[in-house]
Order: structure tokens, then sequence, then C-alpha cells
């Protein structure tokens, strides 16, 4: 992928760091070098998930949800965009009175609206097209692992940020490559991958934040993973780094497990617009 500029804050020139990495000095966003262009429209790098992956997925979408919950504060709808297999928007659905998804994946539409009866709309965000009431309504936007795959990801959260109300909450969720796993692996972590055109970190999420004018209201990491909460991770964690691992244990969310916080692949901010 040829760069010019960063496709997150449009800073030039970026740091070349080696021939599959370029960083932005400016944002902290770092550039996929051998990003490819990828259509998701008859599935992309995403199937419809079998059972044990959909309980997991469903698990995942729980945990984000309790880390927005403590901001709900009468909001009841929430959109998802880039919904996916449709997890969020049924775990939300136990919650909120009101859920709608946004993808341009047809089987995983397909697999949204046949399986879980949940709405979808089959297109890219587009506030035009949302029912006139729920616009109305004290909304949750949540935007979780797509910008990574975009041009131009500010963008799409602009676009977010003029759809919303004041007081309306949006959830980001990207990869980090100041996370565990590519600081361990590098290139050879599964989430830099050619569909991805970045890896984030806490400074590019804080930019977002920043540029589009939201009040944060939570920043932290998090990783989805089977033994996220098992007494072996949370021994192997302790053995690698007691210090660091007591410490986060006393500050730690309540919504966080120590390996959210430790490992950290993830990163988050819950935002809102005043």
């Amino acid at each position: 992928m040829m760069l010019d500029a960063c496709i997150l804050c449009s800073h030039a020139p970026l740091e070349i760091l080696d021939t599959h990495a370029a960083r932005c000095p400016q944002c902290g966003l770092l550039h996929n070098r051998e990003a490819e262009e990828m259509s998701y429209i008859e599935g992309g790098g995403q199937a419809v998930p079998d059972d044990a992956k959909t309980r997991w997925r469903l698990i995942n979408a729980r945990r984000r949800l309790n880390i927005i919950a403590p901001h709900f504060a009468g909001h009841d709808t929430l959109i998802d965009i880039g919904c996916g297999s449709g997890e969020m928007l049924l775990a939300a659905k136990r919650r909120l009175p009101h859920v709608l998804g946004f993808d341009t994946n047809r089987p995983l539409i397909r697999y949204i609206r046949e399986n879980l009866g949940l709405p979808v709309i089959e297109s890219y965000f587009d506030d035009a097209v949302i029912e006139p009431d729920l616009l109305t309504r004290k909304k949750i936007f949540t935007l979780s692992h797509v910008l990574e795959h975009l041009e131009q990801p500010l963008g799409l959260v602009k676009q977010i940020h003029a759809a919303m109300s004041p007081g309306d909450l949006l959830y980001i969720e990207v990869p980090l490559y100041t996370g565990q796993s590519f600081c361990q692996q590098g290139y050879r972590w599964n989430l830099w991958a050619a569909e991805h055109r970045a890896l984030f970190s806490p400074q590019a999420l804080d930019f977002i934040a920043t540029h589009c004018g939201f009040k944060m209201l939570s920043v932290g990491t998090r990783i989805f993973a089977r033994g996220s909460y098992s007494k072996k991770t949370r021994l192997r964690l302790f053995f690698r780094q007691p210090l660091r691992f007591l410490k986060c244990l006393a500050t730690k969310p309540r919504t966080l497990s120590i390996a959210d916080v430790m490992i950290g692949d993830y990163g988050f901010v819950v935002l809102r617009k005043p």
C-alpha cells in the first residue's frame, strides 16, 4: 500500500520502520504497508460462525456492554456499525429495547435475519436510512474492529458524530500494536493481516476523541480469549510479572479481567457527545 500521509491524522511524512510498517509520529498509528483491498460483500474475511464461536463472541459482546453499562443513563437504543454476525445486537437486545445493525456482508446479514431475528441494514453506515423515531432516542453507537479496515477511519467517526445527539455514546474498539501479542509476535500476530490497514495505540484513540470533540468517559485495554478469566491465565501472569500483577489487581476496573489489563491486545474508549 502506497502511503504519502497518515490515514488517521493526515500527518506527513510517516516514519518508515521496514517493508511491513510505517508509524505516524503525530498520532501514533501504525500503518500496514502490505494491506490489500478486500470486499466483504460476499463474506470476505468473516464467515458465518459455528456454535462454539457464537458462544464466545456472545460472551465477548456481553463484556463490551459491561464496559459501557455504567454510562447508560437512560439510553435505550444501540446501533452497531459493522455488526458482523450480530452478537453485539443479541447481547444488547437483552438489556435495551431497541437495536439496529449495519453491515455489508450478505451471508452474515442473512444469518442475523434468519437465525437471530434482529434488524440489520445492508449498507455502510448512513443515518439517512435509520427510522426517524430511533434517531430521536438516547443512543449508543458501537464500532468494534471496524476502523482498522478503513482507508479513512476518521471520516466514519465524524459521520457518526454528526448523527449523534448531545448525550449519545460511542464505543470504539480496535487492535493495538502496543499490546502484548504484537510486542511478542510482531508481524506474525494474526491481527497483523492484509485486510487491516493499521493497528492503533492509546495515543491514536486519544487523537480521535480530541479531534472530534468527544468527552472521554472511559479508556482501557481488553482481550478476547477463552481463558481471559481462568485461574491458569491469572497464575501465568502472576509468575511472569508479580509486582505488575498485584498493582493491576488493586487498580483495574471491575468490568475488566487482569488479563484485559496486562495483555491489552485491544484498546477501547467510551465517548459522549457533549
